[in-house]
């Protein structure tokens, strides 16, 4: 896999993006996420898809299956420059899990990681909560202390050096401009 992503920078010289996000699990994943690399590509840079590994696992059990599409993921994640994530709500009123996790492997790395957020209203605002008397706003779910920094989603993804936008066309030329500088 990494001779694959190696390969194409050399033959493009065009900066690598991982594209994270519940796109994935879209019935039309892999439209939408050719519409995601035209972009990129219009933008300089070339999108790569957690689906480009995709076909070597077909008929392995479910478990192994699970492991190399976990390990294919993180063999991009690994050979590209940087990771454009949405996190957009999936499944509930926060992130991916898979995508945060993917954004903080990318972190550990040292890699650039840019991503946007469809819902703009803080956090807060989505999760079902009370207050106390002391102001402090508690999950009615989970009675735990509900995150209050107005940002779209836990600070672990949102307060890093690039703070998520609200839209892919305006991420991508951010990482355009940070990437090709």
């Amino acid at each position: 896999m990494d001779a694959i992503i190696a390969a194409r920078r050399t033959m493009s010289r065009k900066p690598t993006l991982y594209l994270a996000g519940p796109a994935v699990f879209h019935p039309a994943a892999k439209a939408l996420f050719q519409y995601l690399k035209e972009i990129c590509a219009e933008n300089g840079l070339e999108g790569v898809s957690p689906l480009d590994g995709e076909g070597k696992w077909q008929n392995l059990p479910q478990e192994q299956q699970a492991a190399a599409i976990r390990q294919a993921n993180i063999d991009l994640i690994r050979a590209c420059d940087a990771v454009i994530a949405c996190i957009s709500p999936f499944r509930g009123p926060g992130a991916d899990a898979g995508t945060a996790w993917e954004m903080g492997f990318a972190e550990a790395l040292g890699k650039p990681v840019f991503s946007w957020c469809e819902e703009t209203r803080p956090y807060l605002e989505r999760v079902e909560h009370q207050r106390d008397d002391d102001g402090r706003c508690f999950c009615q779910q989970h009675g735990m202390i509900v995150e209050d920094f107005g940002l779209v989603d836990n600070l672990m993804l949102t307060a890093g050096r690039f703070p998520p936008l609200p839209e892919f066309d305006q991420v991508i030329k951010q990482a355009a401009a940070e990437l090709k500088g």
